[in-house]
């Protein structure tokens, strides 16, 4: 999810500012707009994490160890990633900002030694 969140910014950054070229608290404002109900989506976690796999002991780092040996010598864990992962499940649509579509770069047929 973090690597969407960040393209998405940038793209949503760069529009908001390419339709308030002179006013950056407009486009700031436009920027937390766009991007607020996105980032509240990625922030709510599971209930009991991150705790319940960061364990702060050694009691809870091998209970974990265990848990997690069981899982994936039963194939448990094949199948919870299945179900489960691993995707956001978040969707992301993008508006046109109108940004030009640059021509594809060719070397020129130079040769480099």
């Amino acid at each position: 999810m973090g690597t969407t969140l960040a393209l998405n910014g940038a793209y949503q950054l760069a529009g908001a500012l390419a339709q308030h070229p002179d006013d950056h608290e407009a486009a700031f404002a436009a920027y937390e707009q766009k991007m607020r109900p996105l980032v509240d989506r990625a922030q709510k976690l599971t209930p009991g994490m991150p705790h319940l796999l960061n364990p702060e002991t050694a009691w809870g780092v091998w209970v974990l160890n265990a848990i997690m040996f069981v899982l994936w010598q039963s194939g448990l864990i094949g199948l919870l990633v299945k179900l489960i992962g691993p995707g956001s499940g978040i969707v992301v649509s993008l508006e046109d900002h109108g940004f030009r579509r640059l021509p594809e770069w060719t070397d020129g047929g130079s040769k480099i030694y």
